[in-house]
């Protein structure tokens, strides 16, 4: 895609070209639950979700950086996570926007604008839910839509001991772990021959956040759409798991003026 030399990309506009971007990866992952199967063993992808359920509260600090073929764009947010459905995710750059799920209701803000999306959590579709139930730092957003899927047991190589496949008719996803059971990459094809690439995430810097738990602070994202090749980092800092989080994070009437108009429609911001 040729850049206009007249035109510098806003920040809203490549936050919205990332975001589709990256849709066509989980787009093709979603076509996987709709040929699921039945294992009678636990999958590698089974396990890593068991391990995340044990994470009840996280606090953190995130520093997201995308390179674009229009340009780079940085997030900066001070999220806090609560089993169940509990969420506040304050985000400082490129927009200050702030996300408060209170266990039976969804906001978003964001600053200066007169209306805000409030639905209730019972209503927000699968996307919404599978975001807003991730453990940050893990990548549930891409397991969740695979728990269900046949595995196939792959040749393990000296980086990657434990090697786990999983197709669909448009994407075949392959899973690589350390002898901790640690994911550490994600690859993804547009076919089981494995011939052509079209995304990739690798995981690093891993701490163990609770007794057995490991949670990766440091996740590089490639993925590649047509001739278009998007980049993405994101770094964990200030981790802390399982400590008591003081309620009133999660009340939305402590963070919002009385005055926003909520809308239960992005369409109607």
């Amino acid at each position: 895609m040729k850049k206009n030399p007249t035109r510098p990309p806003t920040p809203a506009r490549l936050a919205w070209r990332k975001v589709c971007l990256l849709a066509l990866v989980a787009h093709g992952i979603s076509a996987i639950t709709g040929h699921a199967g039945t294992n009678t063993t636990e999958t590698l992808v089974q396990q890593l979700l068991h391990q995340y359920a044990q994470v009840e509260t996280v606090s953190c600090d995130v520093r997201r950086e995308v390179t674009t073929p229009e340009g780079d764009i940085r997030w900066l947010s001070r999220v806090y996570f609560q089993q169940p459905d509990r969420l506040h995710a304050a985000n400082a750059a490129p927009l200050p926007r702030l996300i408060i799920a209170d266990g039976e209701t969804m906001f978003q803000h964001t600053s200066g604008q007169p209306r805000g999306f409030r639905r209730p959590i019972a209503d927000l579709d699968q996307n919404m839910l599978i975001n807003l139930r991730r453990v940050p730092g893990t990548l549930m957003e891409y397991l969740t839509r695979l728990q269900d899927t046949p595995e196939e047991i792959l040749e393990p190589t000296p980086d990657a001991p434990i090697r786990r496949a999983y197709e669909a008719e448009h994407v075949f996803a392959v899973l690589e772990a350390d002898v901790h059971t640690r994911l550490r990459r994600i690859l993804f094809y547009d076919a089981k021959n494995r011939e052509r690439q079209t995304a990739e995430i690798t995981c690093d810097g891993f701490e163990e956040v609770a007794p057995g738990i490991w949670i990766a602070m440091q996740h590089q994202a490639t993925v590649h759409v047509g001739e278009n090749t998007i980049r993405e980092r994101t770094r964990f800092s200030n981790y802390q798991a399982n400590l008591p989080i003081p309620p009133e994070i999660f009340v939305a009437n402590e963070h919002y003026a009385d005055t926003i108009e909520w809308v239960d429609a992005f369409d109607q911001l």
